[in-house]
């Protein structure tokens, strides 16, 4: 993700320098990675084996807030999104120790599992505004059932009944609105963006939520799809990440 997120501060940086002169100075990009590797599957490890079978594919599934012994432990922490609102509330302070001044705009992106993280918390978390899914899915579900990784079997055939149920239950494709959970996407900018060649990230669970979902008068939401292009996070892409960061939060 890191190299991504250089692209996208140094075109900003560069469009504002044409603007005025001076460089973007009101920008800040925080990048979230995982060191975790994944480990050789041992027999205690049965109701694990969702979370085993995504680690060896490269990728960590905890960091998505899905993991089959959670509910066992009884306390449930999915980490990123977790870390991503707390952020929003410490940043503030960090930035600005003894200003006033405040962020006007969150934004959160995501590449892959970590555009199904963005998702949750843009679902999650008022204080968001926009979103930027990449190569990814708001339907973990759907992701799981449809890898085309021949040597991995299919997680939901890993996937115990306590894992699937939490998901049915707290996905941001299944989470209704209600009077105690108003709409999370009303008046929010969202831009999607996908391969029409990607075989790891369904396109159509996408499609449905964003036609499903009401921004309002002042939200937007769009879906990039382009073509010839697989699960790979192409230069055009990161254009058109940067062109809607520039639109949402600094124009």
């Amino acid at each position: 993700m890191t190299p991504v997120v250089n692209r996208i501060f140094s075109i900003l940086t560069n469009k504002s320098r044409g603007l005025d002169g001076n460089p973007c100075t009101n920008l800040v990009i925080v990048t979230l990675e995982s060191n975790e590797e994944a480990r050789p599957l041992m027999d205690d490890d049965l109701t694990s084996e969702a979370e085993y079978v995504y680690k060896a594919q490269g990728i960590i599934i905890s960091l998505c807030g899905y993991s089959s012994d959670s509910l066992s432990l009884g306390v449930f922490t999915e980490r990123l999104v977790s870390a991503v609102s707390s952020l929003i509330s410490l940043l503030p302070n960090i930035l600005h120790p003894n200003t006033p001044e405040v962020v006007n705009t969150w934004a959160v992106t995501g590449l892959g599992l970590g555009a199904h993280a963005a998702w949750m918390v843009m679902d999650r978390d008022p204080r968001l505004q926009a979103c930027i899914p990449i190569l990814g899915s708001p339907d973990f579900l759907d992701i799981a059932t449809s890898r085309s990784l021949t040597h991995f079997p299919l997680l939901s055939s890993c996937m115990t009944h306590e894992t699937r149920e939490y998901i049915l239950k707290h996905d941001p494709i299944s989470r209704p609105t209600s009077p105690e959970r108003p709409n999370p996407f009303l008046n929010k900018q969202i831009l999607a963006i996908v391969g029409a060649q990607d075989s790891m990230m369904p396109i159509l669970p996408t499609r449905q939520f964003l036609n499903r979902i009401d921004v309002g008068p002042l939200g937007t939401k769009k879906l990039v799809i382009q073509e010839g292009v697989g699960h790979q996070c192409t230069q055009e892409m990161i254009v058109q990440m940067a062109e809607f960061v520039w639109d949402v939060a600094l124009a």
